[in-house]
């Protein structure tokens, strides 16, 4: 599995959609649960996944699924 689809595949657990709703264009905010808490959720979760660290001022930067795979692929 790449990593968008892994990335993907864990947005879609946290925010309880289908996998297949999952763009790379979405953002926070396109589905109720991915709200401020949310997206640490998913940061986070993608930390333990990939066995990464975000900084904190990075996850503010970290807006739509395009960006958090390119920060996963190039700390890997």
């Amino acid at each position: 599995m790449n990593t968008l689809e892994q990335v993907k595949e864990i947005i879609a657990n946290i925010c309880e959609v289908p996998v297949s709703e999952i763009t790379e264009t979405n953002t926070v905010g396109d589905f109720p649960s991915w709200d401020s808490i949310g997206h640490l959720t998913i940061l986070s979760t993608i930390e333990e996944t990939f066995n990464i660290s975000f900084e904190p001022e990075e996850m503010m930067e970290l807006e739509d699924v395009s960006d958090i795979v390119n920060s996963v692929e190039s700390k890997l």
